[in-house]
Formats: structure tokens, sequence, C-alpha cells
């Protein structure tokens, strides 16, 4: 039976790539943004994945830096279809031909971590595209987890936020529930995403759980102060995204399905 709702999802998403493909290239074309043409493309994904939405809270006006927990690379289909947004991704995500294809729909911003030098020249185009009324995403812990713990946030990439005069908007991602049912730690494994784990396993372990949902968490967006230390500023952030978890955990009780 999970090998018969894998086989489904995989043929499903294999015909939202060949349709999908040619609508974003026509996009292209047009001069149409990316982040904009996207956010569809991103809810008929998840409707293929059998991935459904609840959202808490609400995206904030203005400019934004929306800094996130990270688990899996359905991180990026979930947000992406909650509106227009581009996403700040480390190089290796996309040396997988489909990975890349994904967050490429995004405009993405790519870095290398292991060339700090590198920074300045990131956060640069960051601020370009929070000048742009364009939100960014920022997963400050620079790496994923099964979402059970927060790991610590990095400061290099908070910098752009006072560059571009934009609020912080935290963002707290859950994946609460598998195939109606609350999922296990174990379960929740099944869905992040780790290292340097292939790209086509993890897709295969999504589509085998046969539905989710994915909880999105929004918290009040913050103010950077000018002359705030982007240290502190991070630490307020990781303060702020950990009482969403603890909100999450508590069960939160008004949401919007999607």
């Amino acid at each position: 039976m999970m090998r018969a709702r894998a086989a489904a999802g995989l043929a499903g998403a294999a015909i939202f790539v060949v349709l999908a493909a040619p609508w974003t290239a026509l996009a292209r074309r047009l001069g149409r943004p990316r982040p904009a043409a996207s956010v569809a493309l991103h809810r008929w994904l998840l409707a293929v994945l059998r991935v459904r939405r609840r959202r808490f809270g609400a995206p904030g006006p203005g400019r934004r830096l929306i800094v996130a927990n990270h688990v899996s690379w359905l991180d990026i289909l979930v947000l992406g279809a909650c509106e227009p947004m581009a996403f700040l991704a480390k190089k290796e995500v996309g040396v997988s031909r489909w990975t890349r294809w994904l967050v490429d729909l995004q405009g993405v911003v790519y870095v290398d971590r292991a060339r700090k030098r590198c920074i300045p020249q990131v956060n640069a185009e960051i601020a370009r595209r929070l000048a742009g009324e364009t939100p960014v995403v920022l997963f400050a812990e620079a790496t994923t987890s099964d979402g059970t713990r927060l790991l610590p946030f990095r400061s290099s990439h908070f910098e752009p936020a006072r560059q571009a005069g934009a609020c912080v908007q935290p963002v707290y991602l859950d994946y609460p529930a598998i195939a109606g049912l609350a999922a296990t730690r174990a379960e929740r494994a099944a869905v992040a995403w780790y290292g340097d784990a292939a790209f086509l396993p993890s897709l295969w372990r999504v589509l085998a759980c046969g539905s989710l949902r994915c909880d999105v968490h929004y918290g009040e967006p913050i103010a950077f102060d000018a002359d705030a230390d982007r240290k502190a500023l991070a630490g307020r952030v990781e303060a702020a995204t950990r009482r969403l978890k603890a909100k999450a955990r508590r069960g939160a009780r008004t949401a919007e399905f999607r």
C-alpha cells in the first residue's frame, strides 16, 4: 500500500514537472517576477504531495527578512505557497538538478558557507532583494533537524535587514501529523532532510507517508534598530521562534487552513 501511494505521488510529481517547466519558462520570458509566478506552482505541488498547510498568524507588512527553522526541502514549498518570497540557500542545494530547479523558482540567493569572505557580497544581494519589496527567507540554523529542537541561530545574514531598513519576522515550521495522526519523533525524522542525503530517496519517504500536515507559525515582526548589534537581534529572533515552538507544542487554537 505504501509503495502504491509513493508510486502514485511520484507519477503526479513527474506530471507537475512536465507541466510546470513551460509555465515557469514563459513567466521568465514575459518578465514576470519568479517569486510571484511560483506561488500557484508550489500550492499545486503540495497538493500532489498531499501536504496540507495550516497558517497561524500572518505575514507582516513592508520589507521583511523571514527567519525560519529548517526541517526539509518541503519547507521551501510550504513557505513559497504562503506568499511570494525569495530564499537564501547553501550552494550545495544547487548541485542536484532537481533541487536547483525547485529553488530557482524563487530567484534564490546562493551562499557558499565554506567561504566566509563571500558573506558581504551575499548580504548585499539579500539587501537588494529586500529593498525591492521581496521578502527573503533565511534558515538561520544553517542546517536541518527533525524540528523537535531548535539549533542556535547564526547571525551572519541578519545584516541585510539593517541595510534595507527591513523588519525581521520569525516563523516556526512544524510537521505534527502524518496520515492524519500525530507524528512520533521517528516519523518526523522521515520527513526531515539531513545533511548530504540524496533528494529522490527523501522524496520517496515523503510520498510513502500518504499525507502530511505542516503548521506555519508567523510571529510578530521585529524592527531592526539601526544601532543594534546583529548578534543581539539574532538572539531576539531565536527566542521569539522558541516561543512559537512552545506555543505549537501546547496546541495553537486559531489557524487558517489551506
